[in-house]
């Protein structure tokens, strides 16, 4: 009815009308590129509307983003957050990703405005460091020459001798048979001319109060080693003679021994005297300004000198890491005896047995180490030289390591006695344990002594290679109540570190987090080694010199490769010489392989350095050689030939004829030549000429020996025999790179065309490698065990006997061509 519609309009235009009112409002409330409310179907706006209704308890974090977006759009990073989004990136990756391309943008600004970053490149800086070190070393020996030769004007010519003249008085005294002056009198008469013949003296304080008289000759210089073990007194009619002075020692080792002093009787005068003073070195760090030391180049294992670089040293000693991991017979070794003390001679003798014969075992495992004992005691110092001159009897076969005449001979001292001394292993015997009541008495003798934790200072610090602790207690056996002195208490300290491997107490230094800081790039080379799944240690060391990323062997209980990076330690270094020579060389004279990574190259070029980086590891493991004294060059070869026989590449033993023999059945000397080429051939003719020496009937390689092969070989084109670079060719064999297991020929005795084979045939093996890496390979694999300067010489020279459109050289990268 027109009721009802009447109804219905008025309904209908009632809510119309709060619609239209409402309309703004609504509008206001959505951003039109959000929701076009006008111009959306209602189902679309309901919906819209029902969503934000049903997310209203997080509006608030709505309007906290709105803001946060002005921000993002004041600081120019909205597109940055929009594409996050898109991309669905992790919340929590947000701000580091950020980082990282802003640090990446950065850089890259950087190394657009600075022009020595931007044209730097790897090569260029390797050779500049190359040349450098040439150039350092260089200077070293320019400066000797210069000193030398300053030295040698001044001195006088012999062509014109006056009578009377200190030359005269010095030529007579020589050609005297008796009655000759004393030295005293005869310096006395001659005075500072003997200083223009010998500007340098090496003596000892006591013979410079001896033999120099006391107006007539100075010094510019005085210096003094060991000056912890000089008497005031003593040095004091040196150092009068000088115009400056340098002393060189360490408090924290022995004063000098004043057994033998007499005690003085005490003065009632309040006044200072040298005697007052233990050393010399004393005396000086009173009133000289002092300078430390602080590269320990001794201990080819930091095990060896870690204890006493914290305990002693406050762990300021500069100690370098070894590329081998620790294991018996290298760093301290401890070996634990049930041994008895005995009081009446204050010996243990199941101890002395043990040192005995662990000294057979160290002759027998490692004949070329040197070797001492250091007891505890005299008394067992005493023991164990006669247990040992006892066993000698039974094994004359090892009385050549006894020989006084080795460079460094066999010892065995006690703890006063040893300071200077060096050896590459040192075995200790404490002595001390429980009697046969088992009662232990912590009376440890010097130890307990005031000063006594320098004579224990001195006695773990004398090894070079190994350190063996032999001892019948342990640390827990101490008992520092009953033992207070310093002595007592780092010697159970020592104990407990010899035994577990592990400095403890709260003076040890806590290490820092190598990645705390976000820029450093090392983080990024370790995430490349863990990518390609090679094991490696970071801040290997145990003191402020450590290397930055160790790679480790994949097989071997060792580190093949010391990669270094131009970082915080690096720019630490005070001068280029300590960081771009000589921590290199140390580091390679212990063993390591050293490999230089520079920041610039690689985030300028970060995919070629780390082909670069991979290619060196790879090289380093294939050519490796193994760091353990007692690993032969023939298990090297081993390892070598059967990793190689394993890619399918090969190379035939080299066999050594028996000539001697062999003569018998070839009375023609031409013809004996013949069959040893065969197997030979090229061989090198002054090795067939050494060879050959009875067949020729000569006792040496003398002209006549020479002249007699040379007539030999006169004829032996006839024979398909050529000659060429001091080497015979026999045409009929086939040109071989031969390997051997051990060392059966002289570098010099291989021919470059053998040796050029054998580097090419390797490198089309592994299509690309380094020269050093390559080097040390078919030094390997020709038995020897050491890349030394011959045969890196040699090799060089054979690598340049390659035809260049075979391979491509690099700097240290050398590839196959395509």
């Amino acid at each position: 009815s027109s009721d009802d519609i009447t109804e219905y309009c008025n309904i209908s235009n009632s809510i119309i009308n709060k619609l239209t009112a409402l309309k703004p409002a609504l509008f206001n409330r959505f951003n039109p590129d959000a929701l076009d409310v006008e111009g959306s179907d209602i189902e679309g706006v309901l919906n819209k509307l029902s969503a934000c209704y049903s997310s209203w308890n997080i509006l608030n974090s709505w309007y906290k983003f709105l803001d946060l977006s002005k921000e993002f759009k004041k600081h120019f990073i909205d597109r940055y957050i929009i594409y996050s989004i898109n991309v669905g990136l992790n919340v929590d990756e947000l701000d580091k990703v950020y980082e990282k391309s802003y640090i990446r943008q950065w850089i890259d600004l950087i190394t657009f405005d600075s022009p020595v970053i931007s044209t730097f490149t790897r090569v260029k800086q390797d050779e500049t460091v190359s040349l450098f070190c040439e150039k350092d070393l260089l200077q070293f020996e320019i400066s000797k020459a210069q000193i030398s030769s300053t030295l040698s004007e001044k001195r006088p010519s012999l062509d014109v001798i006056i009578s009377g003249s200190p030359v005269a008085l010095l030529l007579r005294e020589a050609e005297k048979k008796r009655k000759q002056k004393s030295i005293l009198a005869l310096l006395s008469e001659i005075g500072d001319f003997v200083q223009l013949l010998k500007p340098c003296f090496l003596m000892s304080p006591i013979s410079v109060s001896t033999f120099l008289a006391t107006t007539n000759i100075e010094f510019d210089a005085i210096i003094f080693d060991e000056a912890s073990q000089i008497f005031p007194q003593d040095a004091i009619g040196s150092i009068y003679r000088g115009k400056q002075l340098i002393v060189v020692g360490d408090s924290r080792q022995m004063p000098p021994s004043n057994f033998f002093n007499t005690s003085i009787e005490e003065s009632d005068e309040d006044t200072d005297d040298v005697t007052d003073f233990e050393s010399i070195l004393d005396v000086c760090s009173c009133i000289l300004p002092q300078l430390r030391l602080r590269w320990h180049y001794r201990s080819r294992y930091e095990q060896l000198i870690a204890f006493s670089n914290k305990y002693f040293y406050d762990n300021n000693l500069v100690t370098f890491p070894s590329p081998a991991i620790d294991r018996q017979w290298i760093g301290v070794d401890y070996h634990h005896v049930d041994g008895i003390f005995d009081r009446t001679t204050k010996t243990n003798y199941i101890e002395a047995e043990r040192v005995v014969d662990l000294i057979y075992e160290n002759i027998e495992k490692f004949p070329e180490r040197s070797l001492g004992v250091v007891a505890f005691s005299i008394s067992q110092q005493d023991l164990i030289d006669r247990l040992l001159y006892a066993r000698r009897s039974r094994f004359p076969d090892k009385e050549f390591f006894f020989r006084s005449d080795r460079p460094e001979p066999f010892f065995i001292k006690n703890l006063e006695t040893v300071q200077g001394d060096e050896r590459d292993t040192i075995i200790f015997s404490t002595a001390y344990a429980k009697d046969a009541t088992g009662k232990f008495s912590h009376n440890f003798g010097p130890l307990n002594r005031a000063g006594g934790e320098r004579r224990l200072n001195v006695a773990v610090t004398r090894a070079k290679v190994n350190v063996q602790l032999v001892t019948s207690i342990h640390a827990g056996d101490i008992s520092l109540e009953r033992a207070k002195s310093t002595g007592a208490r780092l010697f159970k300290e020592y104990l407990d570190y010899a035994e577990t491997g592990i400095l403890k107490g709260p003076e040890e230094v806590v290490e820092s987090e190598f990645f705390d800081d976000p820029l450093l790039f090392e983080k990024d080379i370790c995430q490349f080694l863990d990518e390609k799944s090679i094991g490696y240690d970071v801040q290997l060391g145990a003191s402020s010199l450590r290397i930055d990323i160790a790679v480790k062997h994949p097989q071997l209980n060792s580190y093949i490769l010391a990669i270094e990076c131009d970082g915080d330690s690096y720019r630490s270094s005070k001068n280029a010489r300590d960081r771009d020579r000589l921590r290199k060389e140390v580091l390679e004279r212990m063993g390591w392989r050293h490999y230089r990574i520079w920041s610039a190259q690689w985030i300028k070029n970060k995919e070629s350095e780390k082909e670069r980086l991979f290619e060196a590891i790879r090289s380093a493991i294939s050519s490796s050689l193994p760091l353990e004294d007692d690993y032969t060059p023939e298990a090297v070869a081993d390892d070598f030939t059967e990793e190689l026989e394993g890619k399918s590449l090969s190379f035939p033993e080299y066999e050594i004829v028996d000539i001697d023999y062999l003569s018998s059945f070839y009375p023609n000397k031409l013809e004996l030549i013949v069959k040893v080429l065969e197997k030979e051939s090229p061989l090198a003719e002054k090795w067939l000429l050494k060879r050959m020496l009875n067949v020729l009937g000569k006792k040496s390689a003398n002209p006549s020996a020479v002249a007699a092969l040379e007539s030999i070989l006169s004829g032996c084109e006839r024979y398909n025999i050529s000659r060429y670079d001091g080497f015979l060719y026999y045409d009929s064999m086939e040109l071989q790179f031969r390997a051997s297991r051990e060392r059966l020929r002289e570098i010099k005795y291989i021919s470059l065309d053998e040796l050029a084979l054998g580097l090419l045939k390797i490198i089309e093996h592994t299509a690309t490698t380094s020269k050093d890496g390559l080097f040390h390979t078919v030094a390997s694999l020709l038995g020897m065990a050491r890349l030394t300067p011959a045969i890196e010489e040699r090799l060089e020279l054979a690598l340049n006997r390659i035809d260049s459109s075979l391979i491509k050289i690099d700097g240290d990268i050398i590839s196959i061509k395509d």
